[in-house]
Parts: C-alpha cells; sequence; structure tokens
C-alpha cells in the first residue's frame, strides 16, 4: 500500500458507490407549481446507509446544465431564475444512526410581486461528513454529496423551442449532431429528437436512434444522433424532427455530399489501403498490413493535405476530422 495520502474529494453517490460510502435520498427530482404569493411544500428523506453515525448538512445552490448536458453548479442566487432565494428546508442539520431515516421539509415561498411566468429551479445539497476511504493504494478523504432538483412553475406550462444547426459529422457510421435551445420560459423535461437520411433517389437509407433529453429555459443542447449506416460517395438528405413536451413538432433538413477518396502515396510505396473493408484505411503505407510503420507514417503525415483532403478514410475516432486523437486510436490498435 502507499503511503497515507489525505485527498478532499466531493462526489455524486453514483460516482462513490465503488467506495462504499452510501448516501439515500427517495427523491431526486421535485416540481411544484405555485401563483404569485402562493406558499407551496415539499418534503424528501435521507438515509444514511454507512455503518456509523454521521452528520449531515443541508444546503441550497443554483445549477444549469452546459451544452453537452452535465450540470453546473453556483452560488445560491446567481442564475436568473435561481429558486434559490425562495427555497427553504429545514433542519440544515443533523445526525442518523446507521440505517436511520429523517424526513425533511420545505417550502417554495414565492413573493407576490415581480415574478414573471415560466419556470425557476435550484437545487438541495445534502453533504455528509469527510471520511477515510481507501482508493487506489491510498487513502482519500471523501465527502459524500447528493443534489435534489427542485423545479418551481408559475403560470401555464407552455413549450417552445427551435432547431439551431444539423451537422452530419463521423461518416463510418454515420452520426449526426443537432443542436436544440429552449426558446421557451419553461423547462422542458423530455425532449425527443430522431433523424432519417434518404439518398439522392429518396429512398430511406438510415433512422437514428431516437434521443431524449431535458433541457432548461434558455439553454442550448448539443444531442448525437447514431445511425448504422456506412456512408459511401453520394448525396444524402438528413431530416431531423425535434418533439416537444405537449406534441408540438420541429423540423429541418440538412444536405450530405460525400465526395469519392482520391488517395495517392503519402511517402514512397503505395497509396493507403483498407485491409478489412471496415471503410478506414488503416494501411497507411500500402504495403499489405498493418504495422508500427503505418502508425509512424501517420503521425508525421496526419495534418498533411493528402490525408486532410480524404479525412473519412482516416477518421479512426469518427468524429468527423483528423487529428491527434486518430493518430492515438491508431497507436492503440497496434496494442
Amino acid at each position: 500500500m502507499n503511503p497515507r495520502v489525505l485527498l478532499s474529494f466531493i462526489g455524486t453517490v453514483c460516482a462513490l458507490a465503488p467506495l462504499a460510502v452510501a448516501l439515500e435520498v427517495d427523491v431526486l427530482e421535485i416540481e411544484v407549481s405555485a401563483a404569485p404569493g402562493q406558499v407551496r411544500p415539499l418534503n424528501f428523506l435521507v438515509r444514511n446507509e454507512t455503518a456509523v453515525a454521521e452528520w449531515f448538512t443541508l444546503y441550497v445552490a443554483d445549477w444549469d446544465r452546459d451544452e453537452h448536458g452535465n450540470n453546473r453548479f453556483y452560488p445560491p442566487g446567481t442564475l436568473p431564475r435561481s429558486l434559490a432565494p425562495w427555497l427553504e428546508v429545514s433542519p440544515t442539520s443533523f445526525r442518523l444512526e446507521p440505517g436511520e431515516s429523517r424526513q425533511i421539509a420545505g417550502v417554495v415561498r414565492v413573493p407576490a410581486a415581480g415574478v414573471s411566468t415560466g419556470t425557476y429551479w435550484g437545487m438541495v445539497f445534502v453533504q455528509g461528513e469527510p471520511r477515510p476511504v481507501m482508493y487506489q493504494g491510498s487513502v482519500v478523504m471523501v465527502t459524500k454529496r447528493i443534489g435534489i432538483k427542485v423545479y418551481l412553475h408559475v403560470g401555464g406550462v407552455r413549450s417552445a423551442g427551435a432547431i439551431r444547426a444539423v451537422e452530419p459529422r463521423g461518416l463510418n457510421p454515420l452520426w449526426i449532431a443537432v443542436r436544440f435551445e429552449n426558446t421557451g420560459a419553461f423547462n422542458l423535461k423530455d425532449v425527443r429528437a430522431q433523424a432519417q437520411v434518404y439518398d439522392s433517389t429518396g429512398k430511406l437509407v438510415a433512422e437514428a436512434v431516437p434521443v431524449t433529453f431535458p433541457c432548461l429555459p434558455g439553454g442550448e443542447r448539443w444531442v448525437r444522433l447514431d445511425t448504422e449506416l456506412r456512408v459511401g460517395t453520394g448525396t444524402y438528405l438528413v431530416v431531423v424532427k425535434v418533439e416537444l413536451p405537449g406534441g408540438s413538432l420541429l423540423a429541418t433538413q440538412a444536405s450530405l455530399r460525400v465526395r469519392a477518396l482520391a488517395l495517392a502515396p503519402l511517402s514512397r510505396g503505395e497509396s493507403p489501403r483498407d485491409l478489412d473493408g471496415d471503410g478506414l484505411y488503416e494501411d497507411v503505407n500500402g504495403d499489405g498490413s498493418f504495422d508500427d510503420n503505418d502508425v509512424d507514417l501517420f503521425q508525421a503525415q496526419y495534418m498533411g493535405a493528402q490525408v486532410q483532403a480524404n479525412w473519412r478514410a482516416f477518421d479512426f475516432n469518427n468524429d468527423g476530422q483528423v487529428d491527434e486523437r486518430d493518430v492515438q486510436i491508431l497507436k492503440g490498435r497496434r496494442g
């Protein structure tokens, strides 16, 4: 075992599950509706699933999501539609014995004036005491924390949104990046995006697996729609549909033109070859085998005009471009 190392770490329960630190709550999201001047109750249960007694602290914070759906946290009152100033919970500190539970009561107090319609949101964090835990050969101090998202809806919920971009990315197989914006004032809990791909004759050649995602008011989300189509030379039409809660449907389309490859030797020798028919040309020097010489040549030439002009032949991580990450993928294939 390594010498004792003490680190400070705060994470979610799911991230810490392998470390056997168990804090449980009975809900992860709470939604309430109210008019200006009204008070609405809320409650949830906290349970200590560890083998030792522990003190827990509750506090309120702001949060939102980035364009990829990752949560971000802020001090209370930071965001324009922060619920934190109106959100109270009690008690804010308490002790639980092993296996013991406690009911937490809270209220949302909506001001009587100056409140516009729409969704306001915040988070109640439940945080335990720092505890020493073995992790990768060292002792780390782990603080358990879990957040409960609270949404307040003022006025009748209405859905509004817009598709801001549709970008076919990787071609092997094809996936489509869609940028969606919630243009309304209400939280959209379940937005559903899907796509169909048609060839130049109008034949449906692929359908993406539908993706469902949430989007906060004013927020933007990039979502990835995956197909099983390995795109060949030709012209395609990508049709994207987004269904909002309540049934409203948005649709747009984008064209995709895939040009024929024009491969030439990257050094003295033969043109690159696709050895297994998967559309990727791992035999970079064209000698009929895949070995370290191919990796070395690709690393030296991946930014060159010949590779960049024929990027789909060398897009080993299928992200729609050739860069250092593709070099690393090719190296990894050599073991």
